[in-house]
């Protein structure tokens, strides 16, 4: 299954904080623990941002990975994460039609 996850730092969140959460997780070798609960990780940063905003496009057959980061990065982070399906636009047009009628 496929997930994608939304980090936006919370307020009053500085740099320093962040940085000594992304030392701590490689620290722990977190990184490679959720590497190997994932068949995929990439990660995207909305670029010039505030607060700053982060991406994870993740697939995974253990939902419960995804707990590793909500866990770790909680006090600094808001997260959301969603189950998504890659779709065409036209795939997905059609099947409104089907489903909403039209």
């Amino acid at each position: 299954m496929w997930y994608i996850s939304v980090f936006d730092a919370k307020e009053n969140v500085t740099r320093a904080d962040i940085n000594h959460e992304r030392a701590e997780w490689i620290r722990k070798s977190m990184d490679k623990t959720l590497k190997q609960r994932c068949k995929t990780v990439k990660r995207y940063e909305v670029l010039g941002g505030s607060p700053l905003k982060i991406f994870l496009v993740i697939e995974t057959e253990d939902p419960t990975a995804l707990n590793l980061l909500s866990t770790h990065f909680g006090n600094i982070w808001n997260s959301v994460t969603y189950p998504v399906i890659d779709r065409e636009i036209a795939e997905a047009l059609e099947e409104d039609h089907t489903v909403i009628g039209g």
